[in-house]
């Protein structure tokens, strides 16, 4: 008998709990959920929202918030203005039964109301949970149509080994009904232990390579991450998770190392593999599965055959296709049927779908017939032949459209919709033909339909597909349908990139993630089996959105210079085409790691290629790679001289998305230059531009227009002194972001929004917002976004490190290896972690845009070393500066570290 999961052995102490609308906030887990969903807030957010549902209907005065939620801490008024603004966007709008017209009120010089009805329980909770049944970021399973017929044996053999065994395989040949037996399984494994489940699919793959990517997604990590199976084994750790990894035997070579690696550090992981072959990994126990078990005799009535599990299947499966019923006489007919095709259930189900229009008696007799002859034709291991046959069977009735259908549809990799699927038999079939075939195999059990699946619910089964591949293949039609599939894709992919400004990431995720196996298969068609230089550029401009949402990036750059190779290697040049892939190159490279001599080649050659073939959009995505690539490596004045010249482009191309981000370019370019009043000036130009653009292509994939403006023109005002406004400025990017669902933009966002609640030592704020881009950054493998929330995550530990000066001292000796841009930022945060590089590149006129914090670090040094007289220049030229620049922030810190001399200890580090 199997172990059954312990019942809750007692309550924990009482637990309260808050009601309004369809939200509940449990008061002592701190958690806030929304319709039974946790809703992320921030900790003082959390405090505030408690202190206003306890005195619900009551105006809350500032003074009072401040006192409960900052109890001890000296905080600006500003704090509650940035905290409920985020709290506001949290809760959303009420609905039309909940009362109020808005959950959170606020009266001038009264405070703060909460409006909603509100209501209190107090309750005790259990102390243990049990696990959900669906965990958030991994891929489900897949949902079941129909009833496992015949396997209960199979099923309990399985969840035996399960028990005691942490890799159990079911082995067994095509058609066998593996994955349909381990789904079973799965679900009756997670029911008993509670277990957390992720379905791996590996059919669809065209390459070794991109299991690892394919593991990775299906446990919610980022598949382009530099140590992904370390990723995988932090996401994994200390969690009870059953991964079921569906059809490997054409990737055991790739699959073996990382299981291995993964179960000998995961003592909770079990692993449900299914495979033609054995994976031959350490500890792997192997299970065969049969074919379902078949009549030993011929002569048997209907009752008795059907206690044969094949029997079973066939008319449980018959009936389903709309046949008649089944009488005692029909006994023999049914046994000889299922004897026939040897007892494999896919052989079963594509027999039983002709019952539905076929007498038994003569559906018998043909298939008798074609065994036979198919028998003594093809050699091949007997279960082989067997299915083979049933498939040969089914499509030799098949009419001729149908046939052909069949076929084309093998160019598939994995999900399709209608749509597709009549795009691909365009040019060669009648639309109304190609959708009537379509349905007529799916009748015929040959095309498999999810009614569960609104997005693209027809795939053909891994070894269907085989065989109309095969098919395909001896026909003359396999290059044009390979040609007809890329253009599709291309096409596909063209319709998804216009869909991006309105839906969210999820949204746009669900409706086109399906669609990567086959942009990968079109590309390995375009860029291998038959070269096409147009059509990989083509298809990989037009996918970009697809990798980056799906956290593919590194493997999208690859893609990038195998199509430049391919262009380069034909007889004529063909500038446009390298342009534009010199550019898809630039922003794959800027958002997968830091500056590097190929980013630098790579925009100089897209930027004399949009300026030799003169096409506008071309020259500003080239002008903006540019710019981008000088200012991350610190170049900023040479960015600056490119920022110009893009804006006077802009103005006369009289374009708003050109000129939109024209100004965001000037607006960076002059921040870092030290302009911060010309800076902030076309920071709040961009804004204004920005309404109504959305995500337009201008933006660079997709990074919202007012997003990118707000973060640049948060940083500016802090520095100019505007701490409050910053604040509130960076508060309502992030918002913008979240509620639009793009993580670039999202990380845009943040990169302003992070240094600003540093500076301004609102911490709980910044170590929220720093946590929120990180977790951002690898959930879609942006690794150059990435280093920014590690910069800022260095500034932070500077507060909560337990050893603050052993920190500061680790930091100051890793200086060296950190370039410009990353020393620029902890110098705002540290004058410790300014050295002799960082002064020298200042006295060259360099990193303008910290020299005022640069000229107070070295007053600091001076006065350490008791020069008085150097210290006093120092901070003289770092108040200067700073007056010079606008930079009232970095002026309040000279003045500060010159008034309090000689007490140099006290100077704000």
């Amino acid at each position: 008998m199997q172990a059954q999961p312990e019942e809750p052995s007692g309550l924990a102490s009482a637990e309260v709990r808050w009601y309004f609308g369809a939200f509940v906030v449990w008061e002592a887990q701190r958690r806030l959920e929304r319709a039974g969903e946790a809703v992320r807030l921030g900790p003082r957010s959390f405090d505030l929202l408690l202190q206003l549902i306890k005195r619900a209907g009551e105006f809350v005065s500032k003074d009072d918030l401040l006192a409960a939620v900052w109890a001890g801490v000296v905080v600006e008024e500003a704090s509650v203005r940035v905290h409920m603004s985020t709290l506001r966007k949290a809760l959303g709008e009420p609905g039309e039964t909940d009362e109020c017209k808005e959950w959170i009120s606020n009266i001038p010089l009264r405070g703060y109301r909460f409006n909603g009805r509100v209501r209190r329980e107090a309750t005790g909770i259990p102390t243990r949970l049990v696990a959900p049944l669906h965990s958030p970021g991994f891929t489900p399973l897949p949902v079941r149509l129909t009833e496992l017929v015949g396997r209960e044996a199979d099923v309990a053999s399985v969840l035996e080994s399960l028990e005691t065994r942490r890799l159990v395989t079911i082995v067994g040949t095509g058609g066998i009904g593996k994955t349909r037996l381990a789904i079973h399984v799965a679900e009756n494994h997670q029911q008993r232990h509670g277990t957390e489940i992720a379905f791996i699919d590996l059919s669809s793959l065209i390459s070794q390579d991109h299991v690892l990517g394919t593991l990775a997604r299906a446990v919610g990590v980022p598949a382009d991450l530099p140590e992904i199976v370390g990723a995988i084994t932090q996401r994994l750790m200390g969690r009870a998770v059953l991964l079921l990894i569906d059809n490997c035997e054409h990737v055991v070579d790739s699959l073996a190392l990382p299981i291995t690696g993964l179960l000998s550090v995961l003592p909770d992981l079990r692993i449900l593999a299914t495979s033609r072959e054995a994976l031959r990994v350490t500890g792997e126990y192997v299970l065969r599965l049969p074919a379902l078990a078949i009549p030993d005799a011929g002569q048997v009535s209907l009752t008795q055959a059907l206690h044969w599990p094949s029997v079973e299947l066939l008319v449980e499966r018959a009936k389903a296709a709309g046949a008649g019923a089944f009488d005692e006489s029909h006994g023999p007919l049914l046994a000889q049927i299922t004897r026939q095709v040897d007892g494999i259930p896919l052989a079963i189900e594509l027999v039983a779908a002709r019952l539905g229009v076929q007498p038994i008696v003569d559906l018998a007799h043909r298939l008798d017939d074609h065994m036979r002859l198919y028998a003594f034709s093809r050699a091949a291991l007997a279960r082989h032949r067997t299915l083979a046959a049933a498939l040969d069977w089914s499509i030799a009735l098949l009419s001729d459209t149908e046939l052909r259908l069949f076929r084309w549809l093998s160019v598939f990799r994995g999900r399709f919709d209608v749509e597709s699927a009549l795009g691909v038999s365009a040019g060669g079939m009648d639309t109304e033909a190609a959708f009537d075939a379509l349905i007529s195999l799916v009748n015929k059990s040959l095309v498999f339909f999810d009614s569960n699946d609104a997005v693209a619910p027809y795939r053909l089964l891994d070894t269907t597909r085989s065989y109309a591949a095969a098919l395909l293949a001896q026909s003359d039609e396999r290059p044009a349908l390979l040609r007809r599939h890329a253009v599709l894709m291309r096409d596909l992919m063209k319709a998804a990139a216009a869909e991006l400004s309105d839906l969210t990431e999820q949204a746009w995720t669900d409706r086109h993630a399906h669609r990567l196996d086959d942009v990968r298969f079109a590309l390995e068609v375009c860029l291998t089996q038959q070269p096409d230089a147009k059509m990989a550029a083509s298809l990989v401009t037009a996918s970009a959105p697809l990798w980056f949402h799906l956290a593919q990036v590194v493997e999208y750059r690859d893609r990038i210079v195998a199509a430049l190779e391919l262009v380069d290697r034909q007889p004529t040049r063909d500038t446009e085409t390298a342009t534009w892939l010199n550019t898809a190159l630039v922003s794959a490279l800027l958002h997968t790691g830091r500056s590097t001599p190929e980013l630098g080649a790579a925009a100089d050659q897209a930027l004399a290629g949009a300026l030799a073939v003169k096409i506008p959009v071309l020259e500003l995505q080239a002008r903006w790679g540019r710019c981008t690539h000088d200012m991350f490596r610190g170049e900023y004045s040479v960015a600056l001289d490119q920022a110009q010249t893009l804006m006077a482009a802009a103005q006369s191309w009289s374009d708003p998305a050109a000129l939109n981000l024209a100004h965001r370019v000037m607006a960076m370019a002059n921040h870092f230059c030290g302009h911060f009043d010309v800076a902030r000036v076309h920071s709040e130009a961009a804004v204004r531009v920005g309404g109504g653009l959305g995500h337009a292509r201008a933006n660079m994939v997709g990074v919202n227009a007012i997003v990118a403006a707000k973060a640049m023109l948060s940083r500016t005002l802090w520095v100019q002194g505007e701490t409050a406004k910053a604040l509130e400025e960076a508060s309502d990017a992030v918002d913008r972001a979240q509620a639009a669902g793009k993580s670039v933009s999202l990380c845009s966002a943040l990169y302003g929004a992070c240094p600003v609640a540093l500076w301004a030592g609102e911490l709980e704020l910044a170590a929220g917002w720093i946590q929120l881009m990180t977790d951002e950054a690898q959930r879609k493998g942006l690794v150059g976004w990435l280093r920014y929330a590690e910069w800022f995550s260095q500034g932070l530990q500077l507060s909560i490190a337990p050893d603050r000066g052993r920190y500061v001292r680790e930091v100051a000796s890793q200086l060296a290896t950190y370039d410009a841009p990353h020393r620029e930022m902890l110098a705002t945060f540290c004058i410790d972690w300014v050295d002799d590089e960082m002064i020298e590149r200042v006295s060259r006129g360099e990193s303008p845009w910290v020299a005022a914090e640069v000229w107070r670090a070295a007053g600091w040094r001076a006065e350490q070393n008791a020069a008085a007289d150097e210290a006093e220049a120092f901070y003289q030229r770092a108040s200067e500066t700073a007056r010079r620049q606008g930079a009232v922030a970095w002026e309040r810190r000279a003045a500060a570290a010159r008034a309090r001399r000689p007490g140099a200890q006290t100077v704000h580090r």
